[in-house]
């Protein structure tokens, strides 16, 4: 009888090519999760501070179109400095807090405020506050709230990270608030 030498060498060798394929899947699959995760995170804190902008704005209504505009973090000149304490507890309310001071402290405190807002939390955000008509004053006016930002989903980290970066690097998504003050 003819004896066969190296078969189960052979075996291993196919059964660890197999099981790399599996791992290689696996930590696919893995990094595509925590993409999704940081995807599914950023949409949460982008819908909460679209509906706390909301409430801020029904509660300081008589100031509605000191709201409107075009807020972002590129370049960093809207969260460079806060504006006056309006509403800050902690500080107490400035004196000369007006209904128009409290729209820009609104603002601030919803997008830049360190730890809390959409800075640092939401990757390259931009937000437009947009009304129905310019003076946002009549009864039936829509106020949206638009807010795009980058999503995790781009091609890697580094398009993430770079500003320098084509459109085609990055993957934009995009939420609205529509709602009558």
């Amino acid at each position: 009888m003819k004896q066969q030498s190296g078969i189960s060498l052979i075996e291993v060798l196919i059964a660890l090519v197999v099981f790399a394929i599996g791992v290689g899947g696996m930590a696919g699959l893995q990094l595509r999760s925590m993409g999704m995760s940081v995807d599914a995170t950023q949409r949460a804190i982008v819908l909460t501070k679209s509906q706390e902008l909301a409430d801020r704005m029904r509660g300081n209504s008589s100031a509605l179109s000191n709201y409107l505009g075009t807020y972002n973090n590129t370049g960093g000149a809207f969260c460079a400095t806060a504006p006056s304490n309006c509403g800050d507890s902690n500080v107490g309310m400035a004196a000369n807090c007006g209904t128009v001071e409290m729209a820009g402290y609104d603002l601030w405190d919803v997008f830049c405020r360190n730890g809390t807002g959409l800075e640092g939390s939401v990757i390259d955000w931009t937000v437009s506050v947009t009304c129905t008509t310019t003076a946002c004053n009549t009864p039936l006016d829509t106020v949206t709230v638009n807010t795009q930002w980058v999503s995790k989903t781009a091609t890697s980290d580094e398009d993430l990270a770079s500003t320098e970066g084509t459109a085609a690097d990055r993957t934009i998504d995009s939420l609205s608030l529509s709602f009558i003050p």
